[in-house]
């Protein structure tokens, strides 16, 4: 008998309710771009259901990332009922976002305040094993990791501070 691999169904990702945020806008090009590219995961965001916000305390701005399946759905603002809740620096979301850094570990340092409900305890780990990149695939896409900084920075710290936000 012959084994077929059933390829992942399509998973569309979209901003909600005018979002236009430069975090909303980089979490929406950073997923669109992903789930287009890697099957694997698609899989893994077909799999995903909840909502995690992630807010930016040193710019008091917040998106909620909606996971239902065949759909994700990014708006600004932290939209109830909330499964997990990240809180940090610009910076250091980004560094999530990128696959740099792990939010327990950033959680532990001090850097994150990672929260979840009690139904779906392990949904922010769910998501970043989404969100991050292989070892083997991160050094390929580095460039692109740099742009999607650069493109938020600039839409969220204006562009004379984004230069210095990439610079150190």
């Amino acid at each position: 008998m012959e084994v077929v691999a059933l390829s992942a169904p399509p998973v569309q990702v979209r901003l909600a309710n005018g979002a236009e945020s430069g975090l909303a806008n980089i979490v929406y090009q950073y997923l669109e771009q992903d789930l287009a590219e890697f099957e694997r995961k698609r899989r893994q965001a077909f799999r995903l259901h909840g909502r995690i916000a992630m807010t930016a305390s040193d710019h008091e701005t917040s998106v909620t990332i909606e996971f239902s399946g065949t759909d994700v759905v990014i708006w600004d603002g932290e939209q109830a009922p909330l499964d997990a809740s990240i809180v940090g620096p610009y910076r250091s979301l980004v560094r999530l976002l990128q696959g740099e850094s792990h939010p327990l570990l950033e959680h532990l340092r001090g850097r994150l305040r990672v929260r979840s409900s009690l139904r779906r305890p392990f949904f922010p780990f769910h998501v970043h094993s989404l969100m991050k990149l292989p070892p083997a695939e991160g050094a390929v896409h580095r460039g692109r990791q740099y742009a999607l900084a650069a493109a938020a920075a600039a839409a969220v710290l204006g562009a004379g501070v984004a230069v210095a936000y990439l610079t150190t």
